[in-house]
């Protein structure tokens, strides 16, 4: 039993045990069973009816893969539910994902918080008040960006800019989430790795559409779904451009080019061609079975030297507070986790030592 522990069963902090179990995607059974206690005794940990006992402490940092240190007192914590986030389906998901996936964000929140002591990150700026009621918000906010006609260029870029945060989580244990959103007092878009990345694409858009127009969110919410793809459609694939542009007869090489030259699938393309009124039921259903005939649905191929719009706001943000006082490890250090788990959450590669025999 370490000192750590001892020190931390003395203050310790239940919300903590709550938040780390939840990042390790675990019900509190499963975690009992991994630090041989019921689970019963986990909710009364969790509840602060009852106190770990250091050894017990150090069995469940073991399981969840964080410090000891991180189930302390003493650092400002981030708590959501279900209700403050944009999920596309509640049964889709379970509680357990949801859950896993909103202390990500509160995580991110922790780290963002320590880098506004040390840097300015970017104001949040999305060119327009939130939850607008009505009017064309794509076209309003193309404008107030001051963006040309033509496609988006850099999407992610654009919202880092605005100080908008937004991740890729590749630990999620969900399948059924490509993305959400939650504005913690700074907007955080999180992405899986579910999808290719012109998918991605659309999925930030489509999360934009529900800062802009949901700042109440209502997970689930059909009316929020259609609305929100209404605005990616319409902000990546303007209707004025696009419609003159589709083919007719319908014609999926030249749906692929135009596609492919304003970052967005196939599938996406044809949908808007219908909701457009270009394309009618009939068409689009020969459209995707021609996609799922060439296994476009889940894997269009995109050209080979675009990797997708990758998030950098937050790791230039480290990098930087790294030259001016705050070091990758002292961060780390500060927000009681591993250097891995931190790199991933910002997306800085994990670096490690190549190997060759000598002979």
């Amino acid at each position: 039993m370490s000192t750590d522990a001892a020190a931390v069963a003395q203050a310790f902090a239940p919300a903590r045990l709550t938040m780390a179990r939840e990042l390790a995607g675990l019900r509190k059974r499963e975690l009992a069973d991994r630090i041989d206690r019921t689970p019963a005794a986990v909710s009364q940990y969790e509840l602060g009816q009852s106190r770990p006992s250091a050894a017990t402490l150090t069995r469940c940092a073991d399981a969840l893969s964080v410090p000891v240190t991180f189930f302390s007192v003493g650092r400002p914590q981030l708590r959501l539910d279900t209700a403050h986030a944009h999920f596309r389906s509640l049964r889709a998901t379970t509680a357990v994902q949801r859950q896993q996936a909103l202390a990500h964000v509160e995580l991110l929140w922790e780290i963002t918080d320590q880098l506004d002591q040390v840097i300015e990150l970017p104001p949040v700026d999305l060119g327009l008040p939130l939850g607008i009621p009505h009017g064309d918000v794509a076209r309003t906010v193309r404008k107030a960006w001051d963006l040309p006609t033509g496609p988006v260029v850099h999407l992610v870029r654009n919202l880092e800019a605005r100080g908008v945060v937004i991740t890729r989580i590749v630990s999620l244990s969900s399948d059924g989430i490509d993305a959400f959103s939650a504005d913690p007092g700074r907007p955080i878009i999180a992405l899986s790795d579910k999808g290719n990345p012109m998918r991605r694409r659309f999925s930030v858009a489509h999360e934009l559409g529900h800062l802009l127009l949901h700042p109440d969110p209502a997970p689930g919410s059909p009316q929020h779904e259609r609305q929100a793809n209404a605005f990616a459609a319409e902000f990546l694939m303007p209707a004025a451009e696009i419609r003159p542009l589709l083919p007719t007869p319908v014609d999926v090489p030249r749906l692929k080019e135009i596609a492919d030259g304003y970052g967005v699938s196939v599938a996406a393309l044809a949908y808007r061609g219908k909701d457009l009124g270009v394309y009618g039921d009939s068409t689009l259903r020969r459209v995707m079975a021609t996609l799922a005939g060439l296994g476009w649905r889940t894997h269009e191929p995109v050209c080979s030297d675009y990797a997708g719009e990758e998030p950098e706001l937050l790791r230039r943000a480290v990098e930087l507070a790294a030259e001016h006082g705050l070091p990758l490890a002292i961060l780390a250090s500060r927000l009681h986790i591993g250097l891995p788990r931190l790199r991933a959450l910002v997306g800085m590669p994990t670096t490690r030592p190549r190997l060759r025999l000598v002979h």
